[in-house]
């Protein structure tokens, strides 16, 4: 194709598509890079080492979604409602402030878990070290949630491939002559999305003035609306990290978490796909009756074209990419495809209904899928291992996916 012809067809595309395009390359070269840290991770670590990280990491991203109360999709559903340029930066002046108190708390929790969660004095030393960047996985959230309500898709785009693209040279250099250990990788991965994301942040116009009237406004918001995802991300969300800790507890080392949350880091691309579609049209949502049925038709065929895909390759891609070590992981990965398809297509529905204030919706289909979760990451872990893990996160999904197809046509009728 001549350049002139690309120049016409993208000229053709209608701008939420070309948002779509360039979120789905970004968010896709990101996750292909983000593979590819995991390689040069796993090249210079043991398994038992990569897995104190993925351990430590683990708890600290799970207590994110317990920290946000629903405040970031309150503020998030404003912004796509707001026709005001002073009112959003407000807003986002608002869940910033929100962002800095969060971030101490976490930091806070960080020292607590070195003194009493910490099972051996390696992940004691990992959870001091991680004090430093534990804001990451709040300042993630925020760049997730709020920049879609305000549809900055560039931004986003920049979040999702811009901190692998500077790991992954920057990593290989300092461990190809200085070695790796879990406090380097910890230390350089988070520290660099830290960097890039405190940077877009700062590029957003915020303001903090009439910060009280506009809290209240949020919280008021919250009450109707963020409090019901806050529930429902507390059984889905939050359960998601429970193998991660579970099977640490349920075997010897670290090594089995390092093999399963690889396996969740190579398998994300499929999740993250559809759900694209769902944070590109989030504003458009808000006014559509149902969703566009070329929206609908391309997400399915997206999803299902990918999984199976995947599937097909995955076995021999993990043997040729990573050490012999880790050729567990690509059986691992197999069975999560199927499940993190699912929860892909199943969040664009999501954030159809999210955009149309239907929380009490959103919490049930998660309440649903999170017993699910609990009672397998437990007791499925303590009885079958990482294999229980397997079969819960392919399960719960499906359960989550069937009850938000249920409330999607009962909402639309």
């Amino acid at each position: 194709m001549k350049p002139q012809q690309i120049i016409d067809l993208a000229r053709r595309l209608s701008h939420n598509q070309r948002q779509t395009i360039i979120l789905y390359v970004a968010t896709f070269g990101g996750m292909l890079l983000g593979v590819l840290s995991s390689i040069v991770n796993t090249s210079f670590l043991p398994p038992a080492e990569y897995g104190n990280v993925r351990y430590v990491q683990n708890i600290l991203v799970g207590v994110t979604v317990v920290l946000l109360f629903g405040i970031y999709w309150s503020g998030c559903r404003l912004l796509a409602l707001s026709t005001d340029a002073e009112r959003s930066r407000q807003l986002r002046g608002a869940m910033t402030a929100f962002l800095g108190f969060c971030s101490l708390v976490l930091l806070l929790f960080t020292l607590f878990c070195a003194q009493f969660v910490a099972k051996t004095d390696a992940e004691r030393h990992l959870f001091l070290v991680s004090t430093v960047v534990c804001a990451q996985p709040l300042l993630l959230n925020y760049m997730n949630i709020v920049l879609q309500g305000d549809n900055h898709i560039g931004r986003l785009a920049i979040v999702r491939a811009l901190p692998a693209v500077l790991y992954v040279p920057i990593a290989y250099l300092v461990y190809r002559h200085w070695g790796a250990t879990a406090d380097r990788v910890v230390l350089l991965q988070w520290g660099l999305a830290t960097v890039v994301m405190l940077g877009v942040i700062a590029s957003t116009d915020l303001t903090f003035r009439n910060l009280r009237p506009i809290w209240s406004e949020i919280v008021a918001e919250n009450k109707i609306y963020g409090w019901q995802l806050y529930y429902g991300s507390l059984v889905m969300v939050a359960t998601n990290y429970i193998p991660g800790v579970t099977l640490s507890w349920f075997h010897t080392d670290n090594a089995v978490v390092g093999y399963y949350t690889l396996a969740m880091t190579i398998t994300s691309p499929l999740y993250t796909l559809p759900a694209i579609v769902g944070t590109t049209y989030f504003k458009q949502f808000a006014s559509e009756r149902r969703i566009p049925r070329k929206v609908f038709t391309f997400t399915s065929a997206l999803t299902i074209a990918s999984c199976i895909v995947f599937i097909l390759l995955i076995r021999p891609v993990v043997a040729y990419l990573y050490p012999e070590r880790y050729s567990v992981v690509g059986v691992y990965a197999s069975w999560l495809a199927i499940g993190l398809s699912a929860q892909g297509f199943g969040d664009m529905i999501n954030r159809y209904l999210g955009s149309h204030g239907q929380g009490v919706m959103i919490r049930n289909a998660s309440y649903a899928s999170g017993l699910v979760k609990v009672i397998g990451y437990t007791a499925g872990v303590f009885l079958w291992g990482v294999w229980g893990a397997l079969a819960t996160s392919v399960l719960s999904v499906i359960v989550y996916l069937l009850a938000l197809l249920l409330y999607y046509r009962r909402f639309v009728r």
